[in-house]
């Protein structure tokens, strides 16, 4: 991977750095993050001088719910301005399913929920390889069924639920859209899903062709491997590029970043939708490597692509 692809100075240096420490062994990969305790990956964020601080505006709830196997935290955020027309927003976090939490993309959720006038909650599900496939799904899941119903968020806005989705919380949120719509009388509206991984056959050419610091091709095999239990790769809630039910999915907004190697899935993802009736659109940002949503003070992107999110939850909202 070419340093010059990148989109910026700050972006540019950011990643010789990257691959710096990939050169003298100090890199991050697979391995040395599944060895981590389990707090330690929950704790994952970005550094706080690469995004920028919450708005002030917005307020922020931690809530424990019970779920099927275990407790469930989440964590509201609710604007001084809400809008009852637009759709409650769901957020589902990445980090390959072995990192991640609540504070992952706190600012990404406080900023939507300031920029759309909506409530979001994010889910703080439980990560492999301790608890591997379905239980992050069905965390997910539950969470859902009390983010549609319970009486402390008051009613439902007729705009339903939109969930939104970053990498791994992509495949999450897709995955999530695939189990609900199975079942019918979904409520979910809308599905947008950043930079997500949705084929764990890793068949899409970018994969192969693309090389970036963490999301090498071994280490894909071996997130998935701890994530995947005894699922087939091809089952659909692992690996939603598979679907069956592809016209009953709700309409989506995929966002992928050009220099990642999960460009194609969200690619792929995107026609197939679209092929089977789906109303999608979809974004591919140039010069952007998987994660820029992280890092929005040296990818301007990270804005772009919150105003597509914006956005496409006001389109649900007007009659």
């Amino acid at each position: 991977m070419k340093q010059e692809k990148f989109k910026g100075f700050p972006l540019r240096a950011f990643y010789a750095l990257h691959m710096l420490a990939r050169r003298l062994g100090l890199g991050s990969n697979a391995e040395k993050a599944l060895a981590m305790p389990v707090a330690q990956r929950k704790a994952m964020r970005p550094p706080g001088f690469l995004t920028y601080p919450l708005p002030a505006d917005v307020s922020q709830e931690r809530i424990t719910i019970q779920g099927r196997s275990e407790p469930i935290t989440l964590k509201k955020y609710l604007p001084s301005r809400l809008n009852p027309d637009q759709p409650r927003v769901y957020f589902i976090h990445g980090g390959g399913w072995i990192h991640g939490g609540l504070e992952t993309l706190d600012h990404l959720c406080a900023n939507l929920s300031r920029d759309a006038g909506c409530t979001v909650v994010s889910v703080e599900y439980r990560l492999a390889p301790e608890t591997p496939f379905p239980g992050a799904l069905e965390d997910c899941d539950d969470a859902l069924d009390w983010i549609a119903s319970d009486p402390s968020l008051g009613p439902l806005p007729t705009a339903g639920i939109a969930v939104v989705g970053e990498s791994a919380g992509g495949n999450l949120a897709a995955a999530l859209c695939v189990l609900r719509a199975r079942r019918g009388n979904s409520p979910i509206r809308h599905q947008t899903l950043i930079y997500p991984a949705l084929d764990a056959t890793l068949a899409s050419p970018s994969i192969s062709s693309i090389d970036q610091p963490g999301l090498e091709r071994h280490n894909m095999l071996r997130v998935l491997e701890a994530y995947r239990g005894k699922a087939e790769l091809t089952d659909p809630l692992l690996s939603p590029m598979f679907a069956e039910n592809l016209p009953d999915q709700p309409p989506a907004l995929i966002l992928t970043a050009d220099i990642d190697p999960l460009r194609d899935d969200g690619a792929r993802y995107a026609r197939k939708l679209a092929d089977a009736g789906v109303p999608t659109r979809y974004v591919n940002y140039p010069g952007m490597p998987h994660g820029f949503f992280f890092i929005p003070r040296i990818c301007s992107a990270a804005a772009e692509g919150r105003a597509e999110i914006v956005k496409a939850l006001a389109a649900l909202a007007r009659p």
